[in-house]
């Protein structure tokens, strides 16, 4: 492969791919749009996404709302402040190829710059894949050497994703389109020594801002690199260390699947780091199979792949941001009650005696992986008072495309994220709006009815 042609080959796909050929997959791109926006909804009133508004209210008003709220602000800080709340509850999905969340950057990106633009539904959704696309193309090029070396994709990867949907909303052609995915790759900045810290949180927003920056920047004719991913000093030789595989980062064919229909979306079940969920799962079929009181659990032991081991860097945690990054914390909570929900990460829920005196009974084990195989299965073993010994294996998580969560738990999801700002009128009443996306509707009408 032309090392030189890969910027370029993806910016002329993002200009030229057909409409229709993206909306034939736009049931998906509803289910992203839903996802995102309980998530937003259900993190617009905690703290950081606070923080964030009253920073960048500072520097004046414009005709992008902040979802939950309604305060108008120019659109890179809209979509910086509904970013941080799309991640502040670690509820959002995650995207294979990006090591990472891929919704809580493009949708409040595109909803941000798509009030400001007049974009419709179909615009919308149509930008949300293809941002995902471009996610996915990156992401092969540099995972999982990126994320293994410590870079949180969501905000490197996703800056770049968000270039790319910005670009495709605002019809740039490709030349514009590769200055903005040059320019959003001098914006890919974040590591995951802030997993647990306000600041993770704030890593979505930022990246969303970036690319609703780096696409304007393009389009009023500033550039960069006619080359920026691909090759010495690009993004991938800095940010991965090696070469990318061959074609790797290639756009799809005309015949080929799009990323949001081979690959999928993978949503949350619970609102907790993903290192979490293979072990929840685990832990709550034997539960559920089993019926073992949690007062005769003597020891829980979870061995994981090593690389998301170390995400769970807060073995007793202090706030409910660290206990989403304890396994300790998320098993204790599930084998205790046998479910796990937002409410155990707020306020002193997570000093309740009976899960903190199951903690010390858990034990997290990482399993080294080769770089380029699949990871190992992820293993719960219970052990009983009674002596007995459970085990349980999970290698596709719940909410994955192999293990996917009913049409019926989504909106549920949804519904349960929505009441934390709008009443069950507003929660109806938005459903309805994300669900006509593919046919009708426009970002503003959209956000009229996520603004209690």
């Amino acid at each position: 492969m032309d090392q030189a042609s890969t910027t370029q080959r993806i910016a002329e796909w993002i200009a030229a791919v057909p409409r229709d050929r993206i909306a034939r997959t736009a049931p998906l791109a509803v289910e992203g749009m839903r996802d995102a926006i309980g998530v937003i909804l259900a993190g617009a009133a905690e703290p950081v996404p606070r923080k964030v508004l009253a920073a960048v209210s500072r520097w004046g008003s414009g005709p992008a709302r902040v979802i939950g709220r309604g305060d108008g602000l120019a659109a890179p800080w809209a979509a910086l402040v509904n970013g941080a709340a799309a991640h502040v509850l670690d509820y959002d999905d995650t995207f294979a190829p990006l090591s990472g969340h891929a919704t809580a950057v493009l949708v409040p990106a595109i909803l941000a710059l798509g009030e400001e633009r007049g974009a419709s539904g179909p615009d919308l959704l149509d930008a949300l894949v293809v941002g995902l696309e471009v996610m996915a193309c990156v992401g092969r090029g540099v995972n999982p050497r990126h994320y293994a070396l410590g870079w949180h994709a969501t905000s490197t990867i996703g800056a770049i994703g968000a270039a790319a949907a910005c670009a495709r909303l605002m019809r740039l052609d490709a030349t514009q389109a590769r200055d903005a995915l040059s320019l959003g790759v001098s914006m890919a900045a974040g590591t995951r020594m802030q997993l647990g810290a306000e600041a993770k949180s704030m890593h979505a927003g930022f990246a969303a801002k970036d690319g609703i920056l780096a696409a304007t920047l393009a389009e009023a004719g500033a550039g960069g690199a006619a080359e920026a991913l691909d090759g010495r000093w690009r993004f991938v030789d800095l940010y991965a260390g090696r070469p990318a595989p061959e074609g790797a980062m290639l756009p799809p064919g005309e015949n080929e699947a799009l990323a949001i229909e081979s690959i999928g979306i993978s949503y949350k079940a619970y609102p907790t780091c993903a290192a979490t969920h293979l072990s929840l799962d685990a832990l709550l079929a034997l539960r559920e199979r089993e019926g073992f009181d949690p007062g005769s659990i003597t020891a829980i032991e979870t061995d994981l792949p090593l690389v998301l081991s170390r995400n769970l860097m807060h073995p007793r945690p202090t706030t409910g941001m660290e206990a989403r990054f304890s396994m300790e914390y998320c098993l204790a909570a599930a084998a205790a009650q046998g479910t796990l929900t937002l409410a155990d990460f707020e306020g002193d829920a997570i000093h309740r005696d009976a899960i903190r005196g199951l903690m010390p009974r858990i034990t997290m084990r990482g399993v080294p992986e080769p770089e380029d195989a699949p990871p190992p299965p992820t293993r719960v073993t219970l052990r009983l008072a009674d002596g007995k010994t459970l085990t349980e294996t999970r290698t596709e998580r719940r909410g994955s495309r192999e293990n996917p969560m009913s049409a019926a738990e989504h909106d549920a999801k949804f519904r349960d994220c929505a009441s934390h700002v709008l009443d069950a009128a507003g929660v109806e009443r938005a459903l309805t709006a994300i669900h006509g996306l593919a046919t009708g509707g426009d970002a503003a009408s959209l956000v009229d009815v996520l603004v209690p």
